[in-house]
């Protein structure tokens, strides 16, 4: 596994005071207040926990943040540089198919339309008083899960109401009321949250759990690989 470095610039960062976003985004705890600076910095002692997912990434206002790692890769800040989720790959896939599986369509697990929770001309495309969410098991998934992991349908969707998003594209500044709203609204007391293990991804989950702190709820986070793998 790759040993991921996180970077912080000191002069761009606003403060733990002001700010402090990537310290409760960082799960693993590696980003702290600097009490001497008023801004934050690594836990050395901690650092070989970092996941190189980036959560810290996605919720740094000011771009103070990069993550790189000894297989070559930085993320965040400015950069310049290539970021893994945007890198172009290719998967080797058997042409082969089971005789079970062959001209047999699998059947959709899909509830609810629409989906998307980004606002597109001014329309609330997911409407927080459907019926449909009503005492709901919700998944919130990542717009590119159902694409890379084929058994989406079946062992993710089955049985929830779904709302896709991406954390990278969307103008997320209207997410955590949405979401919020929908949660709060419905009684729903299970959010599933299913993301790509790629940097810019793993903000979908921190943006769900602030928006849902202080809420009766139970969180669970899928990571799918970029191969198409549930992840343990």
């Amino acid at each position: 596994m790759a040993k991921f470095k996180i970077e912080i610039d000191s002069e761009t960062c606003l403060g733990y005071k002001e700010c402090g976003l990537c310290v409760s985004a960082c799960e693993e705890s590696i980003i702290i207040p600097d009490e001497k600076t008023g801004k934050v910095k690594v836990d050395k002692t901690r650092e070989i926990n970092c996941d190189g997912l980036g959560a810290c990434l996605d919720v740094c206002p000011v771009g103070a943040l990069k993550i790189t790692s000894d297989s070559g890769f930085s993320c965040g800040g400015h950069s310049g540089k290539p970021c893994p989720g945007s890198a172009v790959k290719s998967f080797n896939r058997s042409e082969q198919r089971s005789e079970m599986l062959q001209n047999k369509e699998t059947e959709s697990e899909l509830l609810n339309w629409p989906v998307q929770l980004q606002l597109q001309l001014q329309l609330q495309l997911l409407n927080p008083n459907a019926s449909y969410f009503k005492n709901a098991d919700l998944i919130i998934a990542a717009d590119c899960v159902p694409f890379a992991y084929p058994d989406f349908h079946n062992n993710l969707l089955k049985g929830k109401v779904l709302a896709i998003a991406c954390p990278k594209l969307d103008d997320t500044k209207d997410y955590m009321l949405k979401i919020r709203q929908i949660v709060e609204q419905n009684d729903i007391k299970n959010v599933t949250v299913a993301i790509m293990t790629v940097p810019c991804c793993s903000g979908l989950y921190s943006l769900v759990s602030r928006a849902l702190n202080g809420l009766d709820v139970n969180i669970t986070k899928k990571v799918i690989s970029l191969d198409g793998k549930l992840m343990d």
